[in-house]
């Protein structure tokens, strides 16, 4: 028994607990790990030191989810910008097509040639001669078929442009190559008829069967462009000096490398030419199919509108009582 023991306890009552540092001090001693020893076991707060590092992985946290939603509010904004151009492009096509669909309602059909004035070909004022034809393809024509008919008139003027080389060609090739003077003849004949009649008889009419929906423009267009590819490519080859194309050019470079070289453009604008006509033709003839266009319908056009028209009318009558005036005159003859 210890000095300190209290004689007079009850032995059977509790023994009495150990003072608050000395368990402190013995459960630190037995983990291994020495920690302060303090007076007031209600100062002591566990969770002291785990508040910092969660308050850090928040803020980091909150640093990524903040630069990942700025990355998209961007895009976003990017986006709302495009579509916002995207829709004033839009409403400024449509307020052009409402004004040009107004200037075309404002214009009577039956008054065409009255009110609106000519502007093709477009020639300077100085010449004392007026174009011919009005011709607007923004105007006139469809939208959806603005570009084939815009690719077809360059075709058209890429095959005026090589026969205007070609002219310049054979002068050179007659001047210094010894070339013969029927062909710059011959060049400067075709320069002036099938310029004109290439707008006449495969653009015009190619140009009326957009604007007007005519089965039997497309017709033309077809037929006689198709002709025109053979003719062109027989230039193209340059056969029988009858253009500049490859084979006399190609001759022609044992004799003078420029004249040659000039001959050679001659032929490459035809090249460009033939192939611009080949796509034309397809590009066309895709519209005409998809369009539901027929030989029928081209035929129905012909007759309820040349053969309708009063003159055409009068013409034909004219000629059938003639051959029946002349059969009739012939078998009085034979029989008296």
């Amino acid at each position: 028994m210890a000095l300190n023991d209290n004689p007079f306890a009850d032995p059977f009552s509790d023994p009495p607990r150990a003072p608050v540092e000395t368990v402190h001090s013995n459960s630190n001693h037995s983990t291994g790990r020495t920690q302060p020893a303090t007076n007031n076991a209600e100062d002591f707060n566990p969770f002291a030191n785990r508040a910092p590092p969660a308050l850090n992985n928040q803020v980091s946290g909150g640093n990524v989810l903040g630069g990942s939603r700025q990355g998209m509010d961007d895009e976003l904004f990017r986006k709302q910008e495009e579509l916002e151009r995207k829709a004033q492009e839009l409403r400024r096509r449509e307020e052009e097509l409402e004004r040009r669909q107004r200037q075309s309602n404002n214009i009577d059909p039956n008054a065409t040639n009255q009110q609106r004035p000519h502007n093709w070909p477009p020639l300077p004022t100085i010449i004392p001669v007026e174009p011919c034809f009005y011709q607007d393809i923004e105007v006139e024509i469809p939208v959806q078929f603005q570009k084939t008919v815009t690719f077809v008139y360059y075709v058209f003027l890429v095959y005026v442009l090589a026969l205007l080389v070609n002219v310049v060609a054979s002068l050179f090739y007659m001047i210094f190559a010894s070339g013969p003077i029927g062909q710059l003849f011959l060049a400067v004949i075709q320069l002036g008829l099938f310029s004109p009649c290439s707008f006449l008889f495969w653009f015009r009419p190619v140009y009326k069967a957009f604007r007007n929906d005519s089965s039997f423009n497309f017709m033309v267009f077809f037929f006689v462009l198709f002709f025109h590819c053979i003719f062109t490519f027989v230039q193209t080859l340059g056969l029988s000096s009858y253009a500049c194309g490859w084979i006399n050019a190609l001759d022609t470079f044992g004799v003078s490398v420029p004249i040659a070289l000039i001959m050679l453009i001659s032929a490459l604008c035809f090249t460009a030419a033939l192939i611009g006509m080949v796509v034309a033709l397809i590009k066309v003839h895709r519209l005409y199919r998809g369009a539901g266009f027929s030989i029928d319908k081209a035929r129905q056009e012909f007759t309820h509108g040349v053969m309708a028209d009063a003159s055409v009318q009068r013409a034909a009558s004219a000629a059938t009582s003639a051959a029946a005036g002349a059969a009739f005159q012939q078998a009085s003859q034979g029989r008296f």
